[in-house]
């Protein structure tokens, strides 16, 4: 017999390459034999099993599990029971746990949703009961929290790179803001809920919307007086002033060795206390709450113009030196742009500490019964605490808007600074 060592197509040998049978060549597809990239019949299977092991996550499985015991206590504390609604709290509180149990870091946050949707009919269980909460009720409303809480968490600590999924890096920055306001919101309804505390006292989150809904009309007058005539048109003011006070003294020695050491010392002084002294001067309407945000937006100004004005790259100044630029064309084509995100940052600071201050100023100088410092101060008086959290949910709403439009601003008219870049 002849020996088939090298490229021999022999049966049972293996030479090299060859398509035996029983042998195994490098990269040979052969029945029995295991080639060089050859994958055996299972191992894809394989894979998939392992892709779907039970690989608990304990701390969100832990506090799923003791929502369940809850649907076995009472959700009153006369021990009514989650009746009807029980059912459906088996059905989330299960589609909650199975994600836990697969543990995957992708897989857990599906939890989530069904968490919260399981706290939220909890409450509504809850609040067509007549008596307070039973243990039961707790442990349903903690432990669907808690585990929303670790499902979104779990997330969180993944690390991504370039090469990822762009779904996953906005998942990854929306769904835990997304998930820590409902938590928030579900805790609040529910801890008043379940504790029976009075509306008087504290509001629950649904009588704050029905307030919402039912005062819109008022709650926005209030809005226009505050945030149009008062904040829009003292900022408006103080930011003018400030800049042409501002570049004044950039450009005079004097005036930065004379009156910015006061300016800086000014700003420092709690502008808030003036209220009073310029409600006697200006009258109680809207023109003295106006000026206090003047006041407050007028020295951030200054202080962020002088520095932006004088802080710039001595070789880009030198350079239009050299070719005769005058300075008007030098102040029009580096000062002012360097200085543009010195301004946005203190027009964010004035806009934050002026809506602050104008509401304190409402409070402090008597007057008409409009705006929303004089809508949270009446309401808290007459107990309508919905009233009040509904003023200021308005109030907020509409000063992240101002806040999020600056800040779109500044990025289109300062996209070439380094802090812009990439955002």
């Amino acid at each position: 017999m002849i020996g088939t060592r090298e490229g021999a197509p022999g049966r049972g040998d293996a030479g090299q390459g060859a398509p035996g049978r029983g042998g195994a060549g490098q990269g040979a597809p052969g029945r029995g034999g295991a080639g060089q990239g050859a994958p055996g019949p299972g191992v894809g299977t394989a894979e998939a099993r392992s892709a779907w092991r039970l690989r608990p996550y304990l701390p969100g499985a832990l506090c799923t599990l003791l929502a369940l015991a809850g649907l076995f206590g009472p959700f009153g504390a006369a021990g009514q029971g989650a009746g009807a609604a029980a059912p459906l709290l088996y059905a989330l509180l299960g589609l909650t746990l199975l994600p836990l149990l697969q543990g995957g870091p992708w897989v857990v946050p599906w939890a989530t949703p069904f968490a919260l949707g399981a706290a939220f009919t909890a409450i509504l269980v809850q609040r067509a009961l007549p008596v307070e909460a039973g243990w039961g009720y707790w442990a349903v409303l903690g432990g669907s929290l808690l585990a929303a809480a670790f499902a979104t968490g779990r997330m969180t600590v993944i690390e991504l790179f370039g090469h990822d999924p762009a779904w996953k890096k906005r998942l990854q920055s929306v769904l835990p803001a997304a998930t820590m306001a409902f938590l928030l919101l579900l805790a609040w309804e529910g801890l008043v809920v379940g504790s029976r505390v009075p509306k008087g006292i504290f509001p629950r989150v649904s009588d704050i919307g029905a307030t919402l809904v039912s005062s819109w009309s008022v709650l926005m007058a209030d809005a226009y007086l505050t945030f149009v005539r008062e904040v829009a048109f003292g900022g408006a003011v103080g930011l003018s002033l400030g800049f042409l006070v501002g570049a004044a003294i950039a450009f005079s020695p004097f005036l930065q060795r004379g009156f910015l050491p006061l300016a800086t010392a000014f700003g420092a002084v709690p502008i808030v206390g003036l209220a009073p002294v310029l409600g006697r001067a200006l009258g109680v309407d809207w023109e003295s709450k106006a000026a206090v945000v003047v006041i407050v937006t007028f020295f951030p100004v200054v202080l962020n113009t002088v520095q932006g004005l004088t802080n710039v790259d001595p070789l880009k100044l030198e350079l239009l030196r050299s070719y005769a630029a005058r300075p008007l064309k030098v102040f029009f084509a580096l000062r002012l742009p360097n200085a543009l995100p010195y301004l946005f940052a203190a027009l964010k600071v004035a806009l934050v500490v002026g809506v602050i201050s104008v509401i304190v100023a409402e409070f402090l100088i008597p007057g008409p019964p409009n705006g929303l410092g004089q809508r949270i101060s009446l309401s808290a008086h007459r107990g309508a605490f919905d009233v009040v959290f509904a003023a200021i949910v308005v109030s907020s709403v509409i000063s992240m808007g101002l806040y999020a439009v600056i800040s779109l601003l500044e990025r289109l008219l300062t996209g070439w600074h380094p802090s812009n870049r990439g955002s």
